[in-house]
């Protein structure tokens, strides 16, 4: 708006310029039209006279200067009417110039009358962005403290956020290195039923069928865990995918923390490295290798008891029946 007051300014300004320059233009031709109407009206007089002491002439020759004086009259005539309507345009011509002086004079003050508005409207402009820049200091204040109370309250949140993610992930974790396990523990009791199962094909033993269901059973069962497998890696997938932001804020605001997913690939080396562990300590003993491999063997009977919705009871009963 200020701006807008200082162009309008500026244009009447040049609008008051341009009406000076009019005026000082209009007056040289204003005296440059009467010196011209003055010498045209002497020539008239001058010629009127001349025509007049040539009508005396004309007069005392009359018989001999007839057509002169005819033309003479004539001539006399255009004149006059040349000097009337001379006479009509100058009448014309002080009118309107007279109706010009008015308007302009009219336009001036209004013009100047703009001019002062405009110095008002600036200085009352002014004064309003002092009182708007006052105010919007005081805003600014009060939204940087709010803001500042927000972004703490904001890492707060965060912080609480990383615990509670921190312990479903290693909850989450857990279970999956738990269900992968299980899977493994269901490969060899399917191996080793397979294992048993081609025994008895081979050597034409009864239980053949039984350790048949057997595997089949165990199939469905590794289907099972796999699917709950891959339910956890979705729940996995989908908590670190609403940590990210979290992750992102607590990084950008310099927190330094262990994110849980190297925490839980860390438990988990620990405990591949301890079954590791294990498993060589039992390679070295015959004795405790085929100790291991009856407690696999019971394991995986123990697994088809515990499935009650795929097995029933018959079937688990033949299933736990000694050889």
């Amino acid at each position: 708006m200020k701006d807008a007051k200082r162009r309008l300014k500026q244009r009447c300004e040049t609008d008051l310029k341009h009406i000076h320059d009019a005026i000082q233009k209009a007056d040289p031709e204003d005296a440059e039209a009467m010196k011209r109407f003055a010498a045209q009206k002497d020539k008239s007089e001058k010629f009127i006279k001349d025509n007049e002491d040539k009508q005396d002439e004309c007069w005392r020759k009359i018989q001999d200067l007839e057509r002169q004086l005819q033309k003479l009259g004539t001539e006399r005539f255009e004149e006059i009417k040349r000097r009337i309507e001379e006479n009509d345009r100058e009448e014309k011509r002080k009118v309107e110039y007279q109706q010009f002086l008015d308007v302009v004079s009219q336009h001036k003050k209004l013009l100047e009358l703009t001019v002062y508005n405009c110095d008002l409207a600036i200085r009352a402009i002014g004064i309003i962005e002092e009182l708007v820049a006052e105010g919007c200091s005081a805003i600014k204040a009060r939204y940087d403290k709010t803001n500042q109370e927000l972004a703490d309250l904001r890492l707060l949140v965060h912080q609480e956020y990383l615990g509670v993610f921190r312990r479903l992930y290693k909850t989450l974790g857990q279970l999956v290195y738990k269900k992968e396990k299980r899977l493994e523990e269901i490969d060899r009791n399917i191996r080793t039923t397979h294992i048993q199962l081609e025994f008895c094909v081979e050597t034409f033993d009864p239980n053949a069928k039984k350790h048949s269901d057997s595997k089949k059973d165990l199939y469905k069962i590794r289907a099972s865990v796999e699917e709950e497998l891959q339910m956890l890696k979705d729940k996995m997938a989908s908590a670190l995918e609403q940590f990210r932001p979290t992750e992102e804020a607590l990084r950008q605001a310099g927190v330094e923390f262990l994110h849980p997913i190297e925490e839980v690939e860390e438990g988990n080396l620990n405990r591949r490295t301890k079954i590791n562990s294990y498993q060589s300590h039992l390679h070295k003993d015959p004795a405790l290798v085929v100790a291991a491999t009856r407690e696999e063997i019971k394991r995986a009977k123990q697994l088809l008891l515990t499935q009650p919705s795929r097995t029933s009871p018959t079937r688990a009963r033949q299933i736990g029946s000694p050889h």
